[in-house]
């Protein structure tokens, strides 16, 4: 998708996320660039509002609160950056995608 379609078609940048965000090869891309950004600036924040976004496009997050006993309460203050989540915590969350953290 370009700019211009974006402009033509009056498409927010959330709508053009929700869109991409359906397959999940781009989740995984998406989310291996967030989390470089992170090894490299330190910033969390970018990092888990990807993954607030892969979760939302996947399930909600009651239903990621049910799998990974994690309350939503929490996963709420992680995903607004008010809590910083332990390391098994982001392993929990990365499993329940399907997804695991390795050292490149």
């Amino acid at each position: 998708m370009d700019i211009e379609r974006l402009k033509r078609e009056n498409i927010t940048h959330e709508q053009h996320m929700d869109e991409v965000l359906q397959d999940e090869e781009y989740q995984k891309m998406y989310l291996n660039t967030a989390i470089q950004e992170f090894i490299s600036d330190g910033d969390y924040d970018l990092f888990f509002q990807s993954l607030e976004q892969v979760v939302r496009a996947r399930m909600s997050i009651s239903e990621l609160s049910q799998k990974t006993g994690i309350t939503r309460k929490a996963l709420y203050e992680m995903f607004k950056g008010e809590r910083t989540p332990r390391l098994d915590t982001v392993g929990k969350l990365l499993k329940e995608l399907g997804y695991t953290l390795q050292i490149a």
